[in-house]
């Protein structure tokens, strides 16, 4: 059976501005970290994540204790479990260990013995293994008859092999050890370029790149008996697909956690994307709280008569400020009619328009007929799509959470829905899962498909992983990207 390992390095996180960065992307890397622990709890699922130091950059700032606190409180959502060793920007390990867990020197997980080691500093960034640690090292094989992996912050790995400047001084000594016991593999961190001696096939230490460094890549191992595959995988978007997010969040959500345009608008240059959209649900902007997650204003709309509480002027002065870059949009509620919840002059200020299905009221009966739920999502989207849309948001999201999967005879009427009117089908993972059957669907009918993140924190903002993992699974490459997916010319104009 497979085992796989998750591997983060170098996340230098620091609490300061992005104007104040050079390389190192201090400012976000909590939000980098962020990012990964979602992505591997959702999509990668490894067996144990492993984070090889300098998880800050600087270890005498007076907030050097509260950002390794919020960095614990992140790698805490991790479904996985961990291993965490300090660098040597991080503070002096019992400092270190009063935030993280301490990991014994070893520890078996299944048939794989991972060995630990906090190596001394040493003068240009390099380090010493102890005698001690070197004996460790010597007698790791006693008793296991599997996988050994030496984890350590300065890299380890034969001597002169590999580019990284930085290496153990007394290497051939602790080399040998690492030889001698036929350990498996060394991982490492520190050289922030990395690099990964398995996966060029010459040698068998794998440094990883820097977290807080664009591309901002983690890496994953794959072990099945001795075949060791690797894989790297990057927070940002290959930046020359030009993609854009649909589907962004401000503070005006109700729904919301972070959300902040103008770090929005940072994250979005910093993971490649060619633009974004702010997206804002219509129903939020003109009801109170109760009256929206009620769906109090469903039977009536805009004429309902009470819970009005209208905040899209202030909406639109907020994101009209950073339009550029971004786009402005609406995520438009309908009430039960289908008719679109926004007055028609500020429908005429938006640029995107996305149509969005929150309530059916078959889905309401405690035994729906889902045949009935088709029908009457289709009746509304008709309705709505009369009036200008550009983008179904997460067209099956209504059904996530049910007992029933999506009704079968829902999706070819609505892929033919959306040809008829021109309409994108937007790829959403939140809260949903986008099957290949619909997306093949659409581009054989000539639907455009629009990618949004429905970012409600920070770390979502440009997250397209699923959305390329999808396009790949359906036979499509980067290439045919421009061709499926709606482009910025095609958005209706305000």
């Amino acid at each position: 059976m497979s085992f796989r390992i998750a591997v983060i390095g170098d996340i230098h996180y620091k609490n300061i501005s992005l104007d104040e960065c050079a390389k190192r992307r201090s400012a976000i890397a909590h939000i980098l970290l962020l990012r990964t622990v979602q992505r591997l709890n959702r999509y990668i699922k490894p067996d144990v994540t492993l984070i090889l130091g300098d998880l800050i950059d600087d270890p005498d700032s007076p907030s050097a204790l509260e950002e390794l606190q919020t960095l614990k409180s992140i790698t805490d959502r991790l479904d996985s479990r961990l291993i965490v060793i300090p660098g040597n920007h991080d503070p002096d390990a019992d400092v270190f260990y009063s935030v993280f867990d301490r990991p014994s020197s070893i520890t078996d997980i299944d048939d794989i013995r991972f060995v630990t080691f906090i190596d001394n500093e040493e003068p240009d960034s390099n380090a010493s293994r102890s005698l001690a640690d070197i004996k460790l090292m010597k007698s790791a094989r006693n008793g296991h008859a599997g996988p050994i992996i030496s984890l350590q912050h300065v890299p380890l790995f034969a001597p002169r092999s590999g580019p990284s400047p930085y290496s153990l001084t007394n290497a051939q000594e602790v080399w040998s050890a690492f030889d001698d016991n036929n350990c498996t593999l060394s991982i490492s961190g520190h050289y922030h370029a990395g690099d990964n001696q398995v996966q060029n096939g010459t040698g068998k230490s794998i440094i990883v790149p820097a977290l807080c460094e664009s591309p901002f890549s983690f890496v994953e191992i794959e072990m099945d008996g001795d075949a060791v595959s690797t894989r790297q995988h990057q927070l940002s978007l290959p930046p020359e697909l030009k993609l854009i997010d649909y589907h962004v969040h401000t503070p005006f959500a109700y729904c919301q956690e972070n959300m902040d345009p103008e770090l929005t608008v940072q994250l979005a240059d910093e993971f490649g994307l060619g633009g974004f959209v702010f997206t804002e649900h219509s129903g939020q902007l003109y009801f109170d709280l109760p009256t929206f997650w009620n769906a109090e204003f469903m039977q009536d709309g805009l004429a309902t008569d009470h819970g009005h509480q209208d905040r899209l002027s202030d909406y639109f002065e907020l994101a009209s400020h950073y339009c550029p870059p971004a786009y402005l949009g609406l995520e438009l509620d309908c009430d039960y009619s289908g008719k679109p919840v926004v007055r028609p002059e500020d429908m005429q200020k938006i640029q995107v328009r996305l149509a969005s299905i929150h309530w059916l009221e078959e889905l309401k009966k405690s035994e729906p007929d889902m045949d009935k739920a088709s029908d009457e999502m289709l009746r509304r989207l008709s309705v709505m799509f009369e009036h200008g849309i550009d983008i179904l948001a997460h067209p099956f999201r209504i059904f996530h959470g049910t007992k029933n999967k999506v009704p079968e005879r829902l999706v070819d009427p609505l892929v033919r829905l959306l040809r008829e009117h021109n309409v994108a089908a937007e790829i959403n993972f939140h809260n949903q899962i986008t099957s290949e059957e619909f997306v093949i669907k659409c581009v054989e009918s000539g639907v455009k498909l629009a990618f949004g993140s429905d970012s409600h924190n920070l770390y979502e903002v440009g997250e397209h992983y699923p959305h390329l993992q999808l396009m790949e699974r359906c036979g499509y490459n980067n290439s045919d990207l421009p061709h499926i997916l709606i482009q910025a010319p095609d958005i209706s104009e305000s």
